[in-house]
C-alpha cells in the first residue's frame, strides 16, 4: 500500500494510522450490495459488517450506493490492490482509498476515510491576479493530473475550496499535499482532506413500535394538561429549522416543508431520503400541530428545511449549514457527532451560521462518556438526553436501552432521548412497516426537541438574536435528576452540572420567562454576572428627602442625600428585561445601618434585626410589568429610622447601605438560581445594592470615610481592598486607618461577635473567643481591693471567670503603591498611587471597623466632589463589594 502514507496527522492534533484490512471503495456507478458482495466473495474481501462486539444500538456502516467500506482477513499489501483494481473494471471501479485509525481512539468510530481524490484547499490572497494552484504537479514521465474544482462545493466552504483529482492512480490527495508541501512559494495557505466516516454519525438507537404516546411532550411541557408552551404558540410558517440529516419524506402528510431542499453529495437535486434518520428527527420538530393524525412535533406550525447527506463527510457538514445559512433557516437541527472530521473544514461554518444569528442544537453522542465534536463548539447548543425518570440515559436507566448520553463540560441541556414517537418513512421504506416510527431513541431525539423550542421562542419572539434564545432554553431549563447543580464559573446561566447541564428543557417556561432585574448601574444589560464596573456606586435605587418622584441615580446629589428630623423615601426601579410580561411582581428592601463592603445572599436581603431593618412598604408589588416596561417601587425611612440608622456623630458621617430584591412568578431563572457564590449582587440581577454616601463639607476640613471589611458568613482567612482615589487631587493626603475602635458604627457589638457557623472548623469563634486566656476561680473567693475612694471586699462565687477581650487585628499587611506607618500606636495606610491594592490575614466570620481619612483642600470651591471608592476582594480576586464616598463641599 506504497501510495497510502502509513501515518498522517489529523486537523485536530491526532495522529491517524493506516488500518492494512480495510479500503474503501468507489464505483463510477451506483450498485445495489448484492452486486457487490458478489464481486468481494471471488477476492477473498468482504462488506464491513453491521454487527460488532459492544457497538451502540442502531450504528450503521456508511456504506452508499456508490462507495463501500470493505475488509480483508489479512493485511493487504500492493500486489493484492493491484488485483482488485484489475477485477474492478466489471464492477466499473473508480477508484481504492484507504482506512485510518484516529491514534487514542477504541471501536470502529474512530475508522475514517480521507478521500483520496478530494483536495480542500485554501489559497492564498494575491493582489495582482486570481490565486490558483501551480502548473505541473504530475509525476515526472506520466499524464497530468487534471484537477478541477467543484464550485458547488466550494461556494458554501468559507473560503476552502473543493478540488477534484480525475487520474487518482497517476496522483493522489496524498501525494498532491506533499508535492505542494514541496514547491517554494506555493500560493497554499491551507490543505485539508475530505473525510468519510466508516459509521453514519448518527446518534440514535432505534427499537421495535410498542410505545403509543408521546410522553415526551407532556414531560417538556409543550403540551398534554394544563397551560403548556402551545397555548403560548405551535410556531409559526416562516420559523424555518433545517433538519441536516438524512434527508427527509418530501410526501409525508405530517411533515411541511419551506423548500426541498438539496442533496449534499451532488449539491443538486432535493432533500429526499438517503437514509431513515432524518424524516424522524423532522418530526420531533415539527409534525404538523392539530391535522388529526399522527404525532405533533414541538415546534407543529414550522416548517422543515431538508438537506440530505450522502457519504456524511465533513465537506457534506460544512456545507449543509452554510446551506441552511443561504435558504432561509434560522434554527439547524443536527442529530449526529464524530471525532475524526476536520474543524478547519466545520468550524467556520458554524461562525459563519452563529454571525447569521442561527440557533445550532448538535447531539452530544451516545457513546456514555465525552461529548463528541462538532458538539464541542462553544457556539452550537450541546444536546444530551434525559431517560423517563428525569435523569441522564445511561445503560442503567429503568428503560434497558444498552446506551448512555454523553456528557461533560461542553453540554447544555438535556431532552427527552427513549421510546419517542415520530414520523417515518412511508410504508416498508423506513424503521417501521407504517408512516410511524414509535421507539425513536439516542440523542438523536433529544437534539430536534431543542431545535423545535427554538423553532418555538423565535415564532413568538423574532427579535430576540440567537444568544437570547439559547438563554432562554438555558435558563428555564428544569433541575431535574440525581445530580446536583451548582453555580460554575463560565455558566451564566445558572447553576450547572456536567450531566444534565442547566437541566432538562422546559417548553412553557421558555416561551413564559420574564426576567425582572433591578440594574447594577446605568449600563446593566441585565447579563449574568454584570461585569460592568462597580455594581455599587449607580444601581436603581436611590433615597430622595421628598417623596416626589425624582428618580436620577447617576447623580449623587439627587439619590443619596438624607435630611433628619423627618422621614426618607426610597425609590427602586424594576425592569422587566425577558420578553414575556412579568407577573405578580414584589419589591423587597433593607436597610444596613453600616457601610460593609460585602454582602451575603439571603441572610443579609432577608433578615430583619438589629442590623437588617425593613422600610414601610408604599408600592411593593405590582400585578404585571411590561416586557421591556418598568415599575418603581417605593418605601418610606421614618424619622425615627433615619435618626437611629444613619451616622450623625461628630466626624463618623456616613449613609448606610440599602438592599433589594426583585420576584416574578414568571422569572423562572431567579426561581432556580444558585443562591451562593460571590459576589452574589452581581451574579444574580434580581438582586442590587446601593453603598454611596455623600457628605456636605467645608474646604479645609478633615474627612473620615468609616466602612465595615468582611462578613459573618464570610469565613476566607485573607482578603484585599482595593482603594481608588484617581479622582482626587495627587496633593490630596489619604490614609487607610487600619486599627479603628469601632464608635462609629455603634449598631454593632464588634466585641462579641458570634460565628453564624462555628462547626465548620473555626477554633476560636462566638462566645469562646478569648476564653484560653482567661482566669476561673474554683471556690468562692473574697478579694480585698479599692473602687474610687473606697476600699471593700469583693465576693467571687465557684466558677465565676474573668475573660480576655478578643484582640481582632488584622494581620500580615502587604500593599502595593502605598506604605503602612505607625501613628500613636496605630497603623496606617498613606495611600499615594490611583488605585492602591491592601492584603492582610483576618479571622473568618468577623466584620473589622476601617476608615479612610483625608483633609478637603483649602482651595476646593464650592459644589465640588471629591470621590473615594473601596472594594473588597475574595481570595480569586473577584470584588465582593464596595462603597464610595463622595465629599460635596458646601
Amino acid at each position: 500500500m506504497k501510495n497510502f502514507p502509513q501515518e498522517m496527522s489529523h486537523a485536530s492534533g491526532a495522529t491517524l494510522v493506516l488500518d492494512r484490512t480495510r479500503l474503501l471503495l468507489a464505483l463510477k456507478q451506483p450498485k445495489e450490495r448484492s452486486a457487490v458482495e458478489a464481486f468481494l466473495h471471488g477476492l477473498d474481501l468482504f462488506l464491513e459488517d453491521e454487527a460488532d462486539e459492544g457497538m451502540v444500538p442502531g450504528e450503521r456502516v456508511n456504506h452508499t450506493r456508490t462507495r463501500y467500506f470493505v475488509q480483508a482477513r489479512r493485511p493487504l499489501d500492493d500486489a493484492q490492490l493491484a488485483k482488485i483494481e484489475e477485477a474492478g473494471a466489471a464492477l466499473s471501479l473508480d477508484w481504492l482509498g484507504p482506512v485510518y485509525r484516529m491514534a487514542g481512539q477504541r471501536g470502529r468510530r474512530a475508522l475514517a476515510a480521507p478521500l483520496p481524490h478530494v483536495a480542500v484547499i485554501k489559497l492564498r490572497q494575491s493582489r495582482d491576479k486570481a490565486a490558483k494552484l501551480p502548473e505541473g504537479l504530475g509525476s515526472k514521465g506520466a499524464a497530468e493530473p487534471m484537477i478541477q474544482e467543484v464550485t458547488e462545493k466550494s461556494r458554501y466552504l468559507n473560503g476552502h475550496r473543493y478540488f477534484q483529482i480525475a487520474n487518482v492512480k497517476e496522483i493522489n490527495a496524498y501525494q498532491l499535499r506533499e508535492r505542494l508541501r514541496q514547491l517554494p512559494n506555493a500560493p497554499i495557505a491551507d490543505f485539508q482532506f475530505e473525510t468519510m466516516p466508516l459509521l453514519t454519525p448518527t446518534s440514535i438507537a432505534p427499537n421495535d413500535t410498542l410505545f403509543p404516546q408521546q410522553w415526551d411532550m407532556t414531560r417538556i411541557e409543550a403540551g398534554g394538561p394544563g397551560t403548556t408552551g402551545w397555548d403560548i404558540t405551535t410556531g409559526i410558517a416562516t420559523a424555518v429549522v433545517c433538519v441536516l440529516d438524512e434527508g427527509c419524506d418530501l410526501s409525508h402528510p405530517d411533515l411541511r416543508f419551506s423548500a426541498n431542499g438539496i442533496n449534499l453529495g451532488t449539491m443538486s437535486g432535493d432533500g429526499s431520503p438517503t437514509g431513515n434518520h432524518g424524516t424522524a428527527c423532522a418530526g420531533i420538530v415539527a409534525a404538523t400541530y392539530n391535522n388529526g393524525t399522527g404525532v405533533t412535533g414541538v415546534a407543529g406550525d414550522a416548517r422543515i428545511l431538508p438537506v440530505a447527506f450522502d457519504a456524511w463527510t465533513d465537506v457534506e457538514v460544512a456545507n449543509g449549514i452554510n446551506y441552511a445559512v443561504a435558504n432561509g433557516a434560522s434554527v439547524i437541527s443536527m442529530s449526529f457527532g464524530w471525532n475524526a472530521w476536520s474543524p478547519a473544514i466545520i468550524d467556520p461554518a458554524i461562525q459563519n451560521a452563529f454571525n447569521n444569528d442561527l440557533v445550532m442544537c448538535v447531539a452530544t453522542h451516545n457513546y456514555n462518556g465525552p461529548i463528541t465534536y462538532p458538539a464541542t463548539n462553544p457556539l452550537v447548543i450541546a444536546v444530551g438526553a434525559s431517560d423517563e425518570v428525569d435523569n441522564r440515559k445511561t445503560p442503567l436507566s429503568p428503560d434497558g436501552e444498552p446506551w448512555g448520553s454523553n456528557f461533560g463540560p461542553q453540554i447544555s441541556v438535556v431532552s427527552p432521548g427513549v421510546h419517542i414517537p415520530t414520523t417515518d418513512i412511508q410504508g416498508g421504506g423506513g424503521y417501521d412497516t407504517g408512516d410511524y416510527e414509535l421507539l425513536f431513541n439516542g440523542t438523536s431525539s433529544a437534539t430536534p426537541h431543542v431545535a423545535g423550542l427554538a423553532a418555538l421562542i423565535r415564532s413568538v419572539y423574532p427579535t430576540l438574536d440567537n444568544v437570547q434564545v439559547r438563554a432562554h432554553i438555558e435558563r428555564t431549563a428544569q433541575k431535574v435528576g440525581a445530580v446536583a447543580y451548582a453555580g460554575t464559573a463560565g455558566y451564566p446561566n445558572g447553576s450547572w452540572n456536567q450531566e444534565m447541564g442547566y437541566g432538562r428543557i422546559n417548553v412553557f417556561r421558555a416561551l413564559d420567562e420574564a426576567d425582572v432585574m433591578i440594574k447594577d448601574s446605568p449600563s446593566d444589560s441585565g447579563a449574568e454576572p454584570f461585569t460592568g464596573g462597580n455594581f455599587w456606586d449607580f444601581s436603581d435605587i436611590v433615597v430622595r428627602i421628598n417623596d416626589d418622584n425624582v428618580f436620577m441615580p447617576g447623580d449623587p446629589l439627587q439619590s443619596k442625600n438624607v435630611e433628619r428630623g423627618q422621614a426618607n423615601y426610597i425609590y427602586v426601579r424594576v425592569t422587566n428585561n425577558g420578553a414575556r410580561d412579568a407577573r405578580n411582581v414584589t419589591v423587597s428592601t433593607r436597610i444596613i445601618p453600616y457601610v460593609g463592603l460585602q454582602f451575603v445572599y439571603p441572610p443579609d436581603w432577608t433578615a430583619v434585626d438589629a442590623t437588617h431593618v425593613s422600610p414601610t412598604g408604599i408600592a411593593t408589588s405590582f400585578a404585571s410589568v411590561p416586557a421591556g416596561g418598568t415599575a418603581i417601587a417605593k418605601f418610606r425611612i421614618e424619622a425615627s429610622q433615619v435618626e437611629s440608622l444613619y451616622g450623625w456623630q461628630t466626624n463618623h458621617p456616613w449613609h448606610p447601605c440599602l438592599l433589594a430584591v426583585v420576584n416574578s412568578d414568571n422569572d423562572y431563572a431567579f426561581a432556580s438560581a444558585p443562591l451562593t457564590g460571590d459576589p452574589i449582587s452581581a451574579r444574580l440581577n434580581n438582586l442590587a445594592q446601593r453603598n454611596l454616601t455623600v457628605i456636605d463639607v467645608l474646604a479645609g476640613a478633615g474627612a473620615a470615610f468609616p466602612f465595615i471589611a468582611g462578613n459573618r458568613f464570610n469565613r476566607e482567612t485573607r482578603m484585599t481592598l482595593v482603594i481608588d482615589r484617581s479622582r482626587l487631587p495627587h496633593d490630596m493626603p489619604l490614609t487607610l486607618s487600619l486599627d479603628e475602635d469601632g464608635s462609629a458604627f455603634p449598631a454593632i457589638d464588634f466585641e462579641n461577635q458570634v460565628d453564624p457557623a462555628p462547626d465548620q472548623g473555626h477554633e476560636h469563634g462566638g462566645d469562646d473567643m478569648g476564653r484560653d486566656c482567661g482566669l476561673v476561680f474554683l471556690h468562692d473567693t473574697r478579694v480585698k481591693t479599692r473602687f474610687g475612694c473606697c476600699c471593700g471586699i469583693l465576693t467571687l462565687a465557684k466558677g465565676s471567670h474573668f475573660d480576655c477581650l478578643p484582640q481582632r487585628t488584622l494581620g500580615n499587611v502587604s500593599v502595593e503603591g502605598g506604605d503602612v506607618v505607625l501613628r500613636n500606636g496605630k497603623r496606617y495606610v498613606e495611600i499615594r498611587n490611583a488605585v492602591v491594592k491592601v492584603s492582610m490575614e483576618k479571622e473568618p466570620a468577623v466584620m473589622y471597623p476601617l476608615a479612610l481619612r483625608s483633609t478637603i483642600p483649602a482651595s476646593a470651591a464650592e459644589g465640588e466632589q471629591f470621590t473615594i471608592n473601596v472594594a473588597e476582594l475574595n481570595a480569586q480576586g473577584t470584588p465582593v463589594g464596595g462603597a464610595a464616598m463622595v465629599y460635596h463641599v458646601g
